[in-house]
């Protein structure tokens, strides 16, 4: 037998072997640092040898939400006496996830600490139920900060002099700022920013989006919430990934310079304010989700040529998509994948109009490069047949087309299956799919 005992009868007695304990210190260490701070200290009444080891946790989280109400006060002094205690050679992180029971004195003091033991890594999620917590000047001259996280009632009160050089990443949930120049000046001061999370909420006093970052890869503006605001202005030249959600009305233009390098992008703006030259500041794009609310000039767009983009998703959900469907296909060259998209939870989209004005000739895309075309929330009505109709008819190189309807019954999905399989595709190759 493995084990080696001659009589099998014997009781089974192994020799004690502690795996945890034969690990080396930066391995433990590695280990606790995804262990909340109030279960790391514990482990210092393991043994002599992790008695101490616990101070040396380059990462810290304090939660409040764990105390008993009316308790705080050994909560503060806990978070105090293992802050004050930490040895580690550079702290990597501090997450605060305080309640409306912390002081703000307390976090001020608490983030001083951190940002005098030269932290990396910064998160602050604060819930106050009377007024937003106003961060220290400190913080925006950090040397060392590489990822700042912003959560809820939070002021963002940037100073005149602000240096943040080794600033990469910035999320900023729902926070609120002294003025409409408070964003602009707190990015001109993180000159190696790479990536930026903007999400507006209702009681957000200021008007303009403005993001002007020339080392910016990565972008996401969040504000879904109604309303009108004064200007939208995005400069940011070496932009890889963009995402814009909202349905704000802007009392000026939205502007959007050229991305030269982008990659991948998913606009879905429902209010107006949409120009062909915003739409312009996309044209590099990879990879692009686009859901607009269209306005006459944006329903046929002329002059914009998408040489890079290989996948389209398209969604259905505003009347005037059709148009844009025709622009996009005569506008994409290299067109290798087509969604047309209305999502199931919002009302279906408007009835596509009977005479869809087909292109005045068949886009080189058809022709050349599009292999896969995919309609979710299909309703096989007169103008939906039309485009799918000729998209079947002229895509030579079309491999798949898949078609999911909004309807559940089965006649309906039927007689919507009999008429597009009756199409003859130039691809002989081609496979028509209804899910």
């Amino acid at each position: 037998n493995p084990f080696g005992f001659s009589n099998l009868q014997d009781p089974i007695v192994f020799p004690h072997m502690d795996i945890i304990s034969h690990l080396s210190d930066d391995l433990l260490l590695r280990i606790l640092s995804f262990v909340p701070t109030k279960d790391v200290v514990a482990t210092s009444l393991l043994s002599k040898r992790w008695e101490c080891l616990w101070t040396s946790v380059s990462k810290l989280g304090y939660d409040d939400s764990y105390h008993h109400t009316g308790d705080y006060k050994n909560f503060s002094q806990f978070v105090y006496r293992s802050l004050l205690s930490n040895k580690a050679p550079v702290p990597d992180k501090l997450h605060l996830k305080l309640g409306p029971d912390c002081p703000f004195i307390d976090v001020e003091l608490w983030i001083n600490i951190a940002l005098s033991r030269r932290v990396r890594e910064l998160e602050i999620d604060l819930f106050s139920k009377e007024e937003s917590f106003n961060l220290p000047n400190s913080l925006y001259t950090s040397e060392t900060l590489e990822i700042l996280t912003l959560i809820s009632c939070v002021l963002v009160n940037v100073p005149s002099s602000v240096c943040l050089p080794s600033l990469k990443t910035l999320k900023l949930d729902r926070v609120d700022y002294t003025d409409n120049d408070t964003l602009p000046r707190l990015l001109s001061g993180c000159p190696n920013l790479e990536v930026l999370f903007v999400e507006r909420h209702v009681g957000d006093e200021t008007t303009d989006s403005i993001v002007v970052a020339p080392s910016l890869q990565r972008l996401t503006m969040l504000d879904t919430h109604s309303g009108t605001c004064g200007r939208f202005v995005v400069d940011v030249p070496s932009l890889k990934h963009l995402e814009i959600t909202d349905s704000v009305a802007y009392v000026d233009l939205r502007r959007m310079e050229n991305m030269p390098v982008l990659e991948k992008a998913c606009v879905w703006i429902t209010s107006s304010g949409v120009t062909q030259e915003f739409l312009k500041a996309l044209t590099s794009v990879h990879r692009l989700s686009l859901s607009l609310s269209l306005s006459e000039v944006m329903m046929h767009p002329s002059g914009l040529t998408f040489n890079q983009l290989v996948h389209l998703d398209l969604y259905t959900l505003t009347e005037g998509w059709w148009d844009l469907l025709t622009c996009m296909l005569q506008d994409s060259p290299k067109l290798r994948f087509l969604r047309l998209s209305n999502n199931k939870l919002t009302s279906e989209s408007k009835e596509t109009p009977i005479g869809w004005r087909q292109p005045s000739s068949v886009p080189e895309c058809l022709l050349s490069s599009l292999e896969a075309f995919v309609w979710i929330g299909y309703n096989g009505r007169q103008g939906d047949r039309e485009i799918a109709i000729y998209l079947l008819k002229n895509t030579a190189c079309l491999k798949t087309a898949t078609f999911s309807p909004h309807s559940t019954d089965l006649g309906e999905k039927y007689q919507m299956l009999k008429v597009l399989a009756s199409v003859a595709t130039i691809s002989a190759s081609s496979q028509l799919l209804f899910d």
